[in-house]
Parts: C-alpha cells; sequence; structure tokens
C-alpha cells in the first residue's frame, strides 16, 4: 500500500497486501511497538504475516489442555516473521530466522536485561527471553513464558525459565492461574551470608530450586490446589533469592481438593510430602479438615466447628554439613520424629446478644485429641474445656460545630469501641509433650532462631522466648480454627481493648466523604494466674497502634508492643508517610528496640517519579545501637516511551558487599520490577499513544 499500517499496538511497513479478511502478508517490512513517527527500535524481516485469530474454536494448548476465553473467542492478534534482524538506533544487533508473536507484545526475543557487579557474585549478566517467540510458536492466550540465561563470575553459568498462566478454562474445567519457576547452576563459590557465617562450603555443587504453584476453579464450589517446591539445599534460597526467602511462604509439595458447602461448611483433603531434608516438616499421608463455622441453632446459640483426622509424620531437619552452620544448630525441643494418626474435633457454642448499649457473648468450648505418638513414643489423648465471655461497648459522640481549615477539619465524630474477653482453659496434657505436627513459624524463622539461641542466649533458649509459649500467651487456643491444634494450655486471662476513630468530612463541596482522621487502638493481656502463665508478672502483650491522617497524602504513624517479664520484647516505632498516587511514597521513621535483641534504627524509604522520563528509588536503615549501618540503596530509572532503563547502588553492610546494577526491561511487562512508583505501575504506552 506505501502506507504504514498500524494494528494495536503493531506498525507494519510497506508493502502489505490483504490476502482475506483475517489475513495479511507484508514482504520485506519492518515491525515495532513504537509509536513514535521514527521508531527507534524495530524488527526487519522478509516476510511477516499478520493472522486475526478471533474465532469461536478451542485453542490447544500444553499438555493438550483445552483453553478458551471467557466468551468462548480467542482475542489475540499473532504476527509470524521470518528472517528477522532487529534494528536499535538504526543498527542491526540480533538475528534469529522466526518469530511468532502476539501484537501486543512490546519485545522482540529478549523481555529484559541487567547487569550487576559485587563482591558476592561478581560480574552479572542477566539475560531474559521470550521463549514463544524464540521458538517460533503460537503464544498461547493469558500465558507468559520466559527463559533466563545467567553468568555470574565468581559462581558460573545459570539457566531458568518461567511459565505464568491465567486461563479462563483448563482441560474442561473453570478458571485456573499459577507459575512454573526454575533456576539453577553448577555453583564455584562459597556462601557469604553474613555475620559469622562466611566463606561457607554449600552442601551441594548443583544448586537451584523448582518452583510450581498452581489453583483452579472446578465449578462455583469446588477448587483444586497444587504446589511443588524442591530446593537443592538448605542456604541456596537465602543466598541468590534473600527477599523470596524472607518474605514468601515456605515452598512445599502438596496436593489439596476443597468442597464448599452451603451453611459455612468447607471439606478440606490434602496430603503433603517432603522433598527437602534439611527443613523441618510434617508429611501429611493424607488429612481432612471439615469446618462449620457461624451455624445458627435455634434463635440463640451460634456453632462453631473444626473437626480432623490425618497420618502425619513429622521429619527434623538434617544437620548442617558446613562447620560454621553446624556450630550453631540445635534442634528445638519440639523437633523430634515422630509419626501416627491426628484426629481432633474442636467445638464452640456461643450465646450472643444485645442489651440496647452493649454486646455480650458466653461462650463454652471443647475439644477432644488423639495422636498416635507424643515425644516420648507414646499414643496421647487430651481433653480441653475453655469458657469465657467477650463483650462489646460501643460509644459515638458527633461535634458538627467542630471547624478547621488548618487541621483540615469539616465537623468531628468520635467513634470508641470498649472491648474485653475473659476466658478460663482447662487441658488434660502439658503441651510439652507433644511435637508441632502443625508448625507456628516458617522455615527461614526456624533456620534464624536456630542461631539466636547460640548468638543471643549462649546455647541455652529461655522458655519465655520459645514460639509455642508465645502462642499460648496470645491465647492461639481461643480460635476454633487455630493454624497449629498442638497449641493448648492452661490458661486465665482477661483481654481489654480501647478502639478509636475520629472521623470528619473531606471533599469537594457537595461531594464529601467520611475520612478518619485519627485511629488509636490500645491492648492488653491481664493474666490471672501471672506466675504460672506470664512469668510472674501480671500485665503483658500491650501494644498500641496510632495513625494520624493529616490529609489525603500526609500520615503519622506509631506502634508498639511490649511484655513486662524480664528481657521482654519492648518495641516502639513512629514515623512519617508521604504518598501521592503516580508520583511516589517517602517514609522515614525511627524503631527502638530492647529485650533479647536491641535496636535503634533510623528507616527511610523512597520512591518518586521526578518527571515523564525519571524515576527515582532508594532505601537506607541504620541502627544507632552496636551494629551501625545496615544497608542503603538508591537507583535512578529512564523512562522511554516502551522501555525502562535503571542504574542502581546498593550497599549490604550485613554481608560487606557492594553492588552496582544496570537493569533494562520493557515497560508493557505484566510484572514490572522497575516500573513501580506510588504504589503504582508506571502505566504503559502505545495501545492509545504516549503517555
Amino acid at each position: 500500500t506505501g502506507v504504514q499500517t498500524c494494528a494495536l499496538p503493531i506498525c507494519v511497513y510497506p508493502a502489505v497486501v490483504q490476502r482475506s479478511r483475517e489475513n495479511f502478508l507484508a514482504n520485506r517490512a519492518a515491525m515495532t511497538s513504537s509509536r513514535l513517527g521514527v521508531p527507534r527500535y524495530w524488527l526487519q524481516a522478509d516476510r511477516i504475516e499478520l493472522n486475526d485469530q478471533r474465532q469461536s474454536t478451542e485453542q490447544t494448548g500444553l499438555l493438550g489442555f483445552g483453553v478458551l476465553s471467557p466468551s468462548g473467542d480467542t482475542t489475540a492478534m499473532k504476527a509470524k516473521a521470518r528472517h528477522n534482524f532487529v534494528y536499535m538506533e538504526g543498527l542491526p544487533v540480533a538475528y534469529w530466522p522466526i518469530l511468532n508473536t502476539n501484537v501486543d507484545t512490546p519485545s522482540f526475543y529478549i523481555t529484559g536485561v541487567k547487569y550487576r557487579n559485587d563482591s558476592i557474585f561478581g560480574n552479572q549478566v542477566m539475560l531474559d527471553w521470550n521463549l514463544y517467540q524464540i521458538l517460533g510458536i503460537d503464544a498461547i492466550d493469558g500465558t507468559r513464558w520466559t527463559l533466563s540465561t545467567d553468568y555470574l563470575s565468581k559462581r558460573g553459568f545459570a539457566l531458568g525459565t518461567n511459565f505464568r498462566y491465567n486461563l479462563p478454562s483448563l482441560h474442561g474445567g473453570g478458571p485456573a492461574f499459577g507459575e512454573f519457576d526454575a533456576w539453577g547452576l553448577n555453583d564455584d563459590g562459597l556462601d557469604i551470608l553474613g555475620s559469622d557465617r562466611v566463606n561457607m562450603t554449600p552442601e551441594s555443587d548443583t544448586r537451584g530450586r523448582i518452583v510450581w504453584q498452581h489453583r483452579q476453579l472446578l465449578s462455583p464450589d469446588q477448587e483444586l490446589w497444587g504446589e511443588f517446591g524442591y530446593i537443592s539445599d538448605r542456604n541456596f534460597l537465602e543466598q541468590y533469592f534473600e527477599q523470596e526467602w524472607d518474605t514468601l511462604k515456605d515452598r512445599s509439595t502438596a496436593l489439596r481438593y476443597r468442597h464448599y458447602f452451603l451453611g459455612q461448611q468447607m471439606l478440606d483433603i490434602w496430603g503433603q510430602v517432603r522433598l527437602n531434608d534439611f527443613f523441618t516438616e510434617t508429611q501429611w499421608l493424607p488429612r481432612a479438615d471439615h469446618y462449620w463455622l457461624g451455624q445458627d441453632i435455634g434463635n440463640f446459640l451460634t456453632w462453631y466447628s473444626h473437626s480432623q483426622v490425618g497420618y502425619g509424620r513429622l521429619k527434623v531437619a538434617s544437620t548442617p554439613t558446613d562447620p560454621q552452620d553446624a556450630a550453631k544448630f540445635q534442634l528445638q525441643p519440639w523437633e523430634q520424629s515422630s509419626s501416627g494418626i491426628q484426629a481432633i474435633t474442636r467445638q464452640e457454642l456461643s450465646l450472643p446478644f444485645d442489651t440496647g448499649h452493649s454486646k455480650w457473648t458466653p461462650f463454652v468450648s471443647g475439644e477432644a485429641a488423639y495422636w498416635g505418638e507424643d515425644l516420648n513414643g507414646d499414643s496421647l489423648g487430651r481433653l480441653t474445656g475453655q469458657a469465657g465471655l467477650r463483650t462489646s461497648l460501643p460509644m459515638i459522640k458527633v461535634a458538627p460545630e467542630v471547624q478547621s481549615s488548618l487541621f483540615n477539619l469539616n465537623g468531628l465524630a468520635h467513634k470508641v469501641s470498649f472491648e474485653s474477653e475473659t476466658w478460663y482453659a482447662d487441658t488434660t496434657k502439658d503441651l510439652s509433650l507433644l511435637p508441632l505436627y502443625d508448625p507456628i513459624d516458617d522455615n527461614s524463622q526456624e533456620h534464624f532462631r536456630r542461631r539466636l539461641v547460640f548468638n543471643t542466649f549462649g546455647g541455652s533458649l529461655p522458655s519465655q522466648f520459645d514460639s509455642r509459649d508465645y502462642a499460648v500467651r496470645q491465647g492461639m487456643q481461643r480460635y476454633v480454627t487455630a493454624t497449629s491444634s498442638q497449641i493448648v494450655a492452661d490458661q486465665l486471662q482477661s483481654r481489654f481493648g480501647i478502639h478509636q476513630r475520629w472521623q470528619t468530612k473531606r471533599g469537594v463541596a457537595g461531594r464529601e466523604r467520611i475520612a478518619d482522621v485519627v485511629e488509636f487502638d490500645v491492648d492488653a493481656i491481664y493474666f490471672g494466674k501471672p506466675d504460672r502463665d506470664n512469668y510472674g508478672e501480671n500485665f503483658g502483650a500491650m501494644n498500641y497502634e496510632f495513625r494520624y491522617h493529616i490529609g489525603d497524602r500526609v500520615t503519622l504513624l506509631s506502634d508498639g508492643y511490649y511484655d513486662m517479664f524480664d528481657r521482654g520484647l519492648q518495641a516502639t516505632s513512629f514515623g512519617t508517610l508521604i504518598s501521592r498516587p503516580l508520583r511516589g511514597d517517602f517514609y522515614v521513621g525511627f524503631t527502638n528496640l530492647d529485650g533479647p535483641i536491641s535496636a535503634k534504627l533510623l528507616t527511610a524509604t523512597l520512591t518518586y517519579r521526578m518527571n515523564d522520563k525519571w524515576a527515582a528509588v532508594g532505601s537506607s536503615v541504620y541502627d544507632f545501637g552496636s551494629t551501625g549501618s545496615n544497608g542503603h540503596t538508591i537507583g535512578l530509572t529512564r523512562i522511554g516511551e516502551s522501555f525502562l532503563f535503571r542504574v542502581g547502588l546498593g550497599i549490604d553492610s550485613g554481608r560487606d558487599n557492594t553492588s552496582l546494577q544496570f537493569a533494562f526491561e520493557p515497560r508493557f511487562l505484566p510484572t514490572r520490577g522497575l516500573g513501580v512508583v506510588g504504589g503504582q505501575a508506571i502505566p504503559p504506552a502505545g495501545y492509545f499513544g504516549l503517555e
């Protein structure tokens, strides 16, 4: 045609031949997702074929599964190109003979480039590739498949692949979404994890992890969960994927089926096996849980129920092979290889009633439990009874006469709720007899706690810092659906709380909205038998949370937690948060910790979009105690039409490591590491013109 032809967001240059309503052919043509008149990047091909694949037929996806869009149509337009050169700034930078892609894909072959340099991994070059384009196969709608080829000069070459899917239909069932991620290398270096763990020999030369998570709605009341998690050795995640190690759930291998019934019921049938013998985990072969929550009985009573039965096999973590790790490795008191039937039923009956001014809920609950093996190798049965009273007294005071432009007040309403709960529990068996078939902590917390015993307490953990004891004092056993059924002990507690809100109206005249000005909550626990339950102190677990929203963009915040027994945790923090959507966030705060660990931490974080072309990110943590500098990062991102480029500097004082980073990624990626400012992703350009 001799005229540039654009089809969201791909532009194809002459000459173009329309062979049918759905098919276009361009010989010796160029294709780009750029919207500029003179694009800075494009794909030059001998032949480009465009196909509009909107049709009411089923796609065949991976493994032969059927994939349908919500309407039954596939909506993507496909492009096929042969003998392709990729040009950047007019220069050819890559050649590949084939390309199959959706027209809304912004890049050609490479989806991300990173360069880093630090003292732990050396020079690092990381390339992410679009495998659909590399292999020349049609992409399945709702999926993204990438290949990672990484080089770390002090460690070696690494390969990985990531496959994400969000499918409206899978294999005749309902919507399904999930992710498969694998990454590994033959490691030539030593682990440097900070503090007293440096130059450690890995437990395996071939290192990596394989993770798969899947969730599918089989019908409106049935769903299937699947998970696979293999890790090569105990320190791999902490060394290579520290954020994943610190923040995400444990990597496990399990299969779960859930059926939801009318009347607040759910049946959960699942099984779990342990693949990673360096972590303490329970195998369930299998287990069934039945929940029946909030069921009315007559016109007065409310019933809650959780029953479970399964065969559990608790396997404890193996001893580390590196001497530095082994010297500070110690199993916790509850960690002992055990197996057997676990059968538990926990029931609660409550009688809620409203006096007109306050709400009262007396309740009784009971549990019957059986374990095939306890810490002594014997079977154990346990009966537990609990009874108590929950109360709530709400109050409100409205003062429309309160007006202040200085404090941004247009009327003021004070809402306060006085909450209390007093309960007594008696059980026939002591918690110390049981292994934790249902764990409390994640693997990363257990890993840290083993070293804490030696570094802070000289090899013997005081009972007040045992995770089981903390869960008991917090009253985990009050809940019918408690995550760890073993956590039960004799208790006499009274819990008190004052929860307050001050609210006003904000916004333009005629369109005001209710907004919180101040939130202030205070809670505490009174222990009726302090010598038995709280190390001689009547009060404990005192905490508060304070928020003052000066405006819609500025908040002053503070919180604290205090245990009153010797060396109990005393934590106080306060700071300021400034937020401007699509512009940036800034937080600065100070945290004071006393107790088993002491620190005085000044923390600052910033994400800020300076203008249309540049954004900055940064963070810093400094301890005014013995540690000093904890770590600092700074990064500058160039926002291009279709790509993001960042240069960054990081200082990790704990590992004595300084890193320099260069990163390059398309702006269109559904999950971006560079393009988030002010809590929101930088919007893509191309579909509707330049931003």
